[in-house]
C-alpha cells in the first residue's frame, strides 16, 4: 500500500475554512444587532418624523422653517462656532499636559494623575455645572481674579454669559483631550525622537515632521469626540449661558419637552447632525492633508546634515639622498 499524497490536502477542507468565518460572525452578531436596534432604527424613525407634519402628511415644511428662520440659523452658527472653539482650546491645552504626563512624569505619579483626570467622568454632570457656577458667580474665585486684573467690576461676573458656557465646556472637554492625546504621546517612540535629533533636526522640525504625523490620527479622534460632545450640549447653556449663550441643543430639548412640534425638533436635530458631520469631515481631511504634506515627499524626509568636505592628503614621498 502506498501512503496518501500530502498534495491532496493543499488548500484545506471546506469545514476548516468555514470555522473561522462562523466564529467571526458569532462575535460580530451581538454588536450588529444592538447597533441596528438602538442606533440605526431610531435614526430612521427620526428622519421619518422630521418629514411628517401635525396632520401625519409627508412634507418638508419643518426643514423649510429651519432654513427660513434667522433665529435658528444664528443658533446653529453659534453652536458650531462655540463647539469648534472649545475643541481647539481643549486640544491646545490638553496636548502639552498629555506630553508632559507621558514623557516627564514617573509611572507611579502618572497613574495617580490619570486617576484624578478620570474623576469628572464618574461625577454627575449637574454637580459639575453647579460647582462651576459657584466659582464664576459674583464674589467667587474666578470673579475675584478677573476683578484684580481689572477685567470686570467688583459686582460683575461672567455668569449667564457666553463666556461661562465656553469655560464650562472647555472644563468638561479637558479629560477627554488629555486621555486621548496621552495615548498619542505615549505611542511616539523615544528612539524615533532621538534619531531625529541625531540627524540635526530642530525641535520645531521634530514636532512638525515626526510627532505630528504620528499623533495626527489621535488628534482627529479627539476632535471628533470633543466636537460631537460639545455640539449637543444642552444642560450647560440652560444653566450658565443666559439669553446670549443659548445653543441649539437646549433649544431642541425645549421643543421636545414642551411637545409643541416634535417634527420641527427632529428637523433641527438632523440639520445639526449633518452640519456636524460636515465639519468633522472637513477637519479630518485637513489633518490628513497636513500629515501627508509634513511626512511625505523627498524634500520632507529627515536627512543627516552635510559633512564638510576635506581634501585627501597625498602622502609625501621622501627620497633618500645618497651621500
Amino acid at each position: 500500500m502506498t501512503a496518501p499524497s500530502p498534495l491532496r490536502r493543499v488548500g484545506g477542507s471546506p469545514r476548516r475554512s468555514a470555522g473561522p468565518a462562523l466564529a467571526r460572525t458569532g462575535l460580530l452578531a451581538p454588536g450588529i444587532v444592538l447597533l441596528v436596534l438602538f442606533a440605526f432604527l431610531p435614526l430612521v424613525a427620526l428622519v421619518i418624523t422630521g418629514f411628517v407634519n401635525d396632520r401625519s402628511q409627508l412634507t418638508t415644511e419643518n426643514f423649510a422653517h429651519v432654513f427660513s428662520s434667522g433665529t435658528y440659523l444664528r443658533l446653529l452658527g453659534r453652536t458650531l462656532l462655540l463647539s469648534f472653539a472649545v475643541t481647539v482650546v481643549a486640544i491646545a491645552l490638553g496636548w502639552p499636559a498629555a506630553w508632559a504626563l507621558a514623557r516627564h512624569v514617573k509611572p507611579a505619579r502618572r497613574t495617580m494623575i490619570l486617576g484624578l483626570v478620570i474623576i469628572p467622568y464618574i461625577t454627575s454632570q449637574l454637580l459639575l455645572i453647579y460647582g462651576f457656577l459657584t466659582l464664576i458667580q459674583a464674589g467667587g474665585p474666578i470673579s475675584y481674579v478677573l476683578t484684580q486684573l481689572h477685567l470686570t467690576g467688583p459686582q460683575d461676573s461672567i455668569l449667564y454669559t457666553p463666556w461661562a458656557n465656553f469655560l464650562m465646556l472647555v472644563y468638561e472637554s479637558m479629560p477627554t483631550a488629555v486621555l486621548v492625546l496621552y495615548s498619542a504621546a505615549e505611542s511616539v517612540s523615544p528612539s524615533v525622537l532621538e534619531a531625529a535629533r541625531t540627524l540635526g533636526a530642530r525641535p520645531r522640525y521634530v514636532f512638525t515632521h515626526v510627532i505630528w504625523p504620528l499623533s495626527a490620527p489621535m488628534v482627529v479622534v479627539n476632535f471628533t469626540l470633543t466636537f460631537v460632545q460639545t455640539v449637543g450640549a444642552f444642560a450647560e447653556p440652560a444653566v450658565l449661558g443666559g439669553p446670549d449663550g443659548q445653543m441649539l441643543g437646549n433649544t431642541i430639548s425645549t421643543q421636545i419637552s414642551s411637545g409643541a412640534n416634535d417634527g420641527f425638533a427632529v428637523a433641527l436635530s438632523l440639520v445639526l447632525l449633518v452640519t456636524s458631520l460636515l465639519v468633522v469631515g472637513v477637519v479630518t481631511a485637513l489633518v490628513s492633508w497636513t500629515k501627508r504634506a509634513q511626512s511625505g515627499g523627498p524634500t520632507n524626509r529627515l536627512t543627516a546634515p552635510p559633512r564638510p568636505r576635506t581634501r585627501a592628503r597625498t602622502p609625501e614621498l621622501t627620497v633618500a639622498r645618497e651621500s
